[in-house]
């Protein structure tokens, strides 16, 4: 379906409710969890809910009122994106929540620096909350202007971190496959701002697959987490590399798109982007905002 790009737009404001990486002027909480918030088609949107409340104290000091957000779109189903969610279903009486499919015996276990950590979304909070919830199983036009990405392929090198990623249900426990990760890309006038949680399918898969869904559209930014994580005593990742190789890739295809990261994205890539994009990167932090001219 052809999707019309309005005709006015008043300039978009993105703002990062909860990250990981603290503001300057330390005003806000962290945590490691992200949550986003932004303004599109006349609809207030929040991208993840962090992995406490703590994403709505922080909205509440910078004065975004989550009782008025009409749409909640969660990135994956694991507790960093999803643990404030009771809190946002309470606070709020009429958003739709919008997730992958999951059936209530789906488990999540990370077992970073080989420790067993349960980092599955609260699937008591979904069931008692079951009227508000959209289950998308393939690409969704939400309003006139933003779309749910399901489809994403897995072309290019997904994160080494992946490894470490598990799911069970009643056949067992298996590598986690990451069929309930979904993407957001919004259109601008100016071209696509693309969402990503923990971009467990990779940043360019993602990419890829937003440049498919709109062939006609150029990338302006992506913003969202690129589990990209730094090396420790248990685990190796990405070299400096397979980093660099990816990064040229950006520039050879999205020689014009901004990348804002923060979460899940270790010092060494943060330092690689830097270095490669210059100008055109950006770590967020909570309380950050960017604006996009329409």
């Amino acid at each position: 379906m052809k999707i019309n790009v309005l005709q006015k737009f008043k300039r978009v404001k993105v703002v990062v409710l909860i990250d990981n990486n603290p503001d300057p002027g330390r005003k806000f909480l962290t945590e490691h969890g992200i949550s986003i918030y932004f303004e599109v088609d006349g609809i207030k949107w929040l991208f993840d809910v962090g992995a406490s409340p703590d994403f709505g104290i922080n909205a509440k000091k910078m004065g975004i009122a989550l009782r008025d957000v009409d749409y909640l779109v969660l990135s994956h189903a694991h507790r960093d994106h999803t643990g404030g969610l009771e809190y946002f279903l309470r606070k709020n009486k009429k958003a739709r929540v919008i997730m992958a499919p999951l059936s209530n015996t789906h488990l999540f276990v990370s077992y970073r620096k080989q420790i067993h950590h349960d980092i599955t979304i609260d699937h008591s909070v979904v069931t008692a909350f079951a009227d508000r919830f959209i289950f998308a199983d393939s690409d969704l036009q939400l309003s006139e202007n933003v779309t749910l990405i399901r489809n994403i392929p897995k072309i290019d090198p997904l994160p080494k971190a992946n490894s470490l990623l598990f799911q069970s249900d009643e056949l067992g426990e298996r590598p986690d496959d990451f069929g309930h990760e979904i993407a957001l890309a919004v259109r601008l006038p100016k071209g696509l701002v693309v969402f990503s949680g923990c971009s467990h399918h990779g940043v360019l898969n993602i990419l890829r697959a937003a440049t498919q869904t709109f062939k006609a559209e150029q990338l302006i930014a992506t913003i969202g987490g690129t589990h990209l994580l730094d090396n420790d005593w248990y685990s190796e990742f990405e070299t400096t590399e397979e980093i660099s190789e990816m990064l040229a890739t950006i520039i050879r295809l999205y020689p014009d798109m901004k990348v804002i990261t923060g979460h899940c994205t270790g010092q060494k890539a943060q330092q690689l982007f830097s270095a490669a994009l210059s100008d055109r990167y950006e770590l967020f932090h909570s309380g950050a905002t960017y604006d996009f001219e329409t």
